[in-house]
């Protein structure tokens, strides 16, 4: 699965392996035993984007094994929210839009049921209904290609498919209401992960870990100069780091902004991927928007919603910078 909007997004890290010590995660064995730790790391390419895991653990095998664990939660994950998969469980709900519910696993009914819940709670600006509207203004195909602009015919109808009030979860079962409906799990999908995946990390024999997964952050643990995990983000006007890192603490971060890899129709004018649902048209109204919360999820989510128009729930930081 490729989560384009997230690989429209630059984001410096720094902090350093070799600065890493786990703080007050460290198991009481180790602090007792005076046991040091090694700092591991890797990358890999999971659900058609980059991530990269640092981890602290006493052992290399031990730190090895936790990314290995947490690799397969993103392939896993993978074969059931992929966008381009025929396999896959969003490709089923697509296939069978209209028509009759279709048997999804949990992960499925959890990931869909926390779309509804945020759609609802903000204010409709959340849809992970916009598939069909993200192929037509051209983000599933080759970022070079020319793309002409839907007809206000072609807006009309799919402002009419489009609505997470459409998604209809019945016990084990799903159905998307009308026809040509299709789910984009690119706002959700990766936090979804994030969140599952440091949940199985902080079940393995390490100290520390801290994921960076095209653009979503999550960690545990802290570093060993200061307390938490510096994340510099980018400014959308500059395109280069801002001089104050972002700290976090055992907390997850997402950005959404439009300024990368952008759409054109061939006669200087392109837009982003970020949609209005209700209009089914793209929107810039800021630079970017970065959402902070303990759940990789919530920030995902959030992000989207507060920089098409939402207002943020209490319990979600964010950071607002102006792209002009």
């Amino acid at each position: 699965m490729s989560v384009d909007r997230k690989q429209f997004l630059q984001l410096a890290i720094t902090g350093g392996f070799g600065t890493l010590l786990g703080g007050s995660v460290i198991p009481k064995r180790w602090r007792e035993g005076g046991i040091s730790l090694t700092p591991v790391s890797r990358q890999s390419v999971v659900m058609g984007s980059l991530i990269s895991f640092q981890v602290v653990a006493e052992t290399k095998k031990a730190g090895f094994k936790a990314i290995r664990r947490a690799e397969k939660i993103f392939r896993d994950l993978e074969k059931t929210f992929s966008m381009y998969d025929e396999k896959s469980e969003m490709a089923m709900l697509a296939r069978k839009a209209g028509t009759k519910p279709v048997p999804v696993s949990n992960e499925s009914i959890e990931l869909l049921r926390f779309a509804k819940a945020v759609y609802q709670q903000g204010a409709n600006y959340f849809d992970v209904t916009v598939e069909p509207a993200m192929k037509r203004w051209g983000f599933r195909d080759n970022p070079g290609r020319i793309i002409s602009q839907p007809t206000d015919k072609e807006l009309r109808t799919l402002e009419r498919i489009i609505g997470s009030d459409k998604i209809i979860i019945e016990n084990d079962n799903i159905l998307l209401a009308e026809q040509g409906m299709a789910i984009d799990t690119g706002g959700i999908a990766g936090g979804y992960a994030l969140d599952k995946a440091i949940s199985a990390m902080k079940e393995c024999d390490i100290s520390a870990a801290f994921i960076n997964f095209s653009g979503d952050i999550h960690c545990f643990g802290k570093p060993m100069k200061g307390q938490k995990w510096p994340v510099y983000l980018v400014d959308p006007q500059t395109q280069q780091p801002l001089a104050e890192p972002v700290e976090l603490s055992n907390e997850a971060l997402s950005t959404s902004g439009a300024y990368q890899k952008r759409r054109h129709d061939g006669n200087e004018h392109s837009w982003g991927h970020l949609l209005f649902p209700t209009q089914a048209k793209p929107v810039e109204p800021v630079g970017s928007v970065t959402a902070i919360h303990s759940s990789a999820m919530h920030a995902d989510a959030w992000s989207t919603a507060a920089y098409v128009g939402a207002e943020p729930p209490s319990e979600v930081r964010t950071l607002v910078l102006d792209g002009s």
